[in-house]
Parts: structure tokens; C-alpha cells; sequence
């Protein structure tokens, strides 16, 4: 929903498709920017029922705009995407990530992104229905994360030191027998573009964007994401 992650999307579905085919005939791409302060105040007030509705809107405006389906290009708002009524068909972040560490052979993952994705339980059950294993931060390690997102990253500043704590974060998941850490926000990945620790990261922005590709392409059939959303 910020603009970093959405350029990413953009940039990463197109440059993908350019490194294949080496032309322009990427999709056609509908995107939907959204007014984030809302959906920002509506989180921490816990207004979860108002998100749905703007979103179900968004969706409208997606499928009239000829789109055959959507992503929520958001990990946190996946939270509520069971209650929304789409036009036409979502293909999951979970689906999409499921997907990877299964094809990865995956077992273990460590979940970081926004304090509602890593505690609400919605995602990590989710994750877990699909056979992983699943651990999460410290409450205190949570909202140091969740400060990070929301003060630094959603704003496109790239902090250093938030760069060191959250490989501190990511090793301490390693340490505890996580194989791969999971980048559960689409901004995290700003943090990790050196990696210079060697962690083993799974990038949900990098991961849902090949999977919109792959679709958009016939390369893959939406039926083998999980699709969350009742149509």
C-alpha cells in the first residue's frame, strides 16, 4: 500500500517479464493507489470492518478497470481479505509464499512484518496450515520492527542501524531453528538488499510479484494459489 512496496511490484513484474523475453510485452498492469493514511489509522484503531469496505471498493474500481484478477500488494491487509467480495479473483500473498517455501523445501520459517501480522495469528496460521513451521520475534523485538515499518520504511528512509537490528532479529530466528526468514511486510526487503550476514530471506514482495507474473503470462493457473477471497 506505500509507494515503495508498489513500485517494487511494478518494477520487479516488468523488469521479470523484460530479463525473459527481452521486449516490452509485459501485461497491462491496473494500479490502484490508495489515500495509506486511513488505512493507517484504521489498524491501530482496530477498524479491521472499515478496511474491508474501502478495500471491497478497490476491487470494484480493479475489475472495472478490465483487470482479470487482483493482488493485495500488502501482507498486514490480508488479514481481512476472507470478509471481501471480489468482482474477480485475488491471488494471495499466503498462497504465493506457501507456495515458494514448499517448492524451496522449507520447513521452517521465521515471520516478521507489521505487530499485526506477526501476533494476530491470521498469518502465521496460515503459513502453518500449509506445513510449516512457524517463529515469530519477541514482543519486544515486534515492536521494534513495527516502529521500523511505520516511522522509517513507509517513507522510503533507510536507516542503518535499523538495517543492523533487524539482522540482529533475523539471526536470532536462525539461531532458534528458523531456515528462512519470511519478509512479511512488502517494505522489509529495503532492509536486507545487502544481506552482508548471508541470512537466508524469503521476499513475499518478490515472491507475490513472480506469482502475478507467472499468471498474467498463462504460465501458472490461479487455481494453484490459495485464493482467500470469495468471488
Amino acid at each position: 500500500m506505500s509507494p515503495e512496496s508498489t513500485a517494487t511490484y511494478y518494477q520487479h513484474i516488468v523488469r521479470r517479464h523484460e530479463t525473459e523475453f527481452h521486449d516490452h510485452s509485459y501485461p497491462r498492469i491496473v494500479i490502484v493507489s490508495v489515500s495509506f493514511q486511513k488505512y493507517v489509522t484504521w489498524q491501530h484503531e482496530g477498524n479491521w470492518n472499515q478496511i474491508t469496505s474501502e478495500l471491497g471498493m478497490e476491487f470494484q474500481r480493479v475489475a472495472a478497470a478490465g483487470a482479470d484478477f487482483a493482488i493485495l500488494a500488502t501482507n498486514t491487509m490480508h488479514k481481512v481479505l476472507p470478509s471481501i467480495r471480489s468482482p474477480i479473483p485475488v491471488l494471495s500473498i499466503l498462497g504465493a509464499v506457501t507456495k515458494y517455501a514448499q517448492k524451496s523445501g522449507i520447513k521452517s520459517i521465521g515471520l516478521t512484518g507489521t505487530k499485526f501480522t506477526m501476533s494476530d495469528g491470521f498469518y502465521a496460521e496460515g503459513l502453518e496450515r500449509h506445513g510449516l513451521d512457524v517463529l515469530t520475534p519477541s514482543p519486544v523485538q515486534q515492536e521494534t520492527i513495527h516502529r521500523i515499518i511505520y516511522e522509517e520504511l513507509i517513507f522510503g528512509k533507510i536507516n542503518p542501524k535499523s538495517i543492523k537490528r533487524f539482522s540482529q532479529i533475523a539471526q536470532d530466528l536462525s539461531s532458534k531453528g528458523a531456515e528462512s526468514i519470511l519478509l512479511g511486510c512488502t517494505e522489509l526487503e529495503l532492509l536486507t538488499r545487502a544481506n552482508s550476514a548471508g541470512i537466508r530471506f524469503v521476499d513475499s514482495t518478490r515472491v507475490h510479484a513472480d506469482a502475478a507474473w507467472e499468471t498474467a503470462i498463462g504460465r501458472r493457473s490461479l487455481s494453484e494459489y490459495q485464493t482467500d477471497v470469495p468471488t
